[in-house]
């Protein structure tokens, strides 16, 4: 019988049995290095596209209070314009009000095979406008509106942002003539169809937003003081506040109320210090004590004041204007 050899009778077996472990191992090795790296690739690859996106969402918002600048109604009665995505768009916004407030705007967008909503880039804040809208605005398309804001002085511009499409059932002609002029084309006057968010004045049937006029003194029309129900709370108004309240939420409406009023106590107190001047060049003006009055009634006042101190404001107004020398 031929002898097989040491290494071939002992060792290869074990070698062949080493080898093979280490093969093994070698491979499992591979595989969850592979997939580690896999894994971070994926991973980095996402934070970037996300970092990507929160820059790009920033900027859009940057551009889009940018874009709002034209709609301030400055000296004209009103002013409208559209702003348009390329894909579906979330518009954040959140009010504070102290300091005299501001808004704050975020966008986010939707991204993914399944198209859900990002997170928001970075919140660009509005010191200088007061923007009425629901707190999260959704669509391809964007209306901005906006009207002049007078107490009785001129205080500042509203701004109104919506995507949805409006119809107003039997509204009173001076809001009908001036939806019609600007020219807003998701806000009409009746033949609402299903999709319409319906606002009735006065009464109706199957409506989403009620208006009730409640001016009886010294007004061209009913609807120049009233309250706007919805089923998020009631708003009182005046004047062009009826548009913030019917396009905005109660919580949005009711901080940028408050900043308006602030504003409006400010902007009194710097008319209490022009009829000093006005008196110290021999033009007399008595409205001074009524100004610091009207100061510190609107100053932390709310919106829930806001129809007693309009009855006020007509009365300033009109003291106003039977001066010689008129402050506004």
């Amino acid at each position: 019988m031929k002898k097989r050899n040491f290494f071939q009778s002992s060792m290869f077996p074990l070698l062949a049995r080493k080898k093979r472990g280490e093969f093994g191992f070698v491979w499992l090795f591979a595989i969850i290095a592979g997939g580690a790296i896999l894994f971070l690739a994926i991973y980095g690859s996402v934070k970037f596209g996300e970092t990507k996106k929160f820059q790009s969402d920033t900027e859009i918002a940057k551009t889009l209070a940018i874009l709002t600048d034209p709609m301030q109604a400055s000296f004209a009665e009103g002013s409208y314009g559209k702003i348009s995505f390329r894909e579906e768009t979330r518009i954040n916004n959140i009010c504070f009000k102290e300091d005299f407030g501001k808004n704050d705007i975020s966008i986010s967008t939707k991204s993914g095979i399944v198209k859900e909503w990002g997170k928001s880039g970075g919140a660009i804040s509005v010191h200088n406008k007061y923007i009425f809208s629901k707190e999260k605005n959704e669509g391809k398309d964007f209306y901005v509106f906006s009207k002049p804001f007078e107490f009785p002085y001129k205080v500042n511009d509203m701004i109104f942002l919506m995507s949805e499409d409006y119809c107003l059932l039997n509204p009173p002609e001076y809001i009908s003539e001036e939806i019609i002029g600007l020219r807003i084309p998701n806000i009409k006057i009746s033949n609402c169809s299903d999709s319409d968010t319906v606002v009735c004045f006065g009464k109706g049937n199957n409506c989403d937003i009620m208006v009730y006029g409640v001016c009886m003194t010294d007004c061209n029309s009913i609807y120049e003081e009233g309250t706007v129900e919805k089923k998020e709370g009631t708003m009182k108004y005046k004047g062009n506040l009826i548009y913030a309240a019917i396009f905005s939420e109660p919580n949005i409406y009711e901080c940028n109320v408050e900043r308006l009023l602030q504003r409006t106590g400010k902007i009194a107190e710097l008319l209490s210090e022009k009829a000093d001047l006005i008196n110290a060049r021999d033009c007399n003006t008595n409205l001074k004590p009524d100004l610091l009055i009207w100061k510190g009634l609107t100053e932390n006042a709310t919106s829930e004041n806001i129809i007693l101190l309009n009855q006020i404001s007509k009365k300033l107004n009109r003291l106003n204007a039977g001066e010689l020398c008129r402050l506004w």
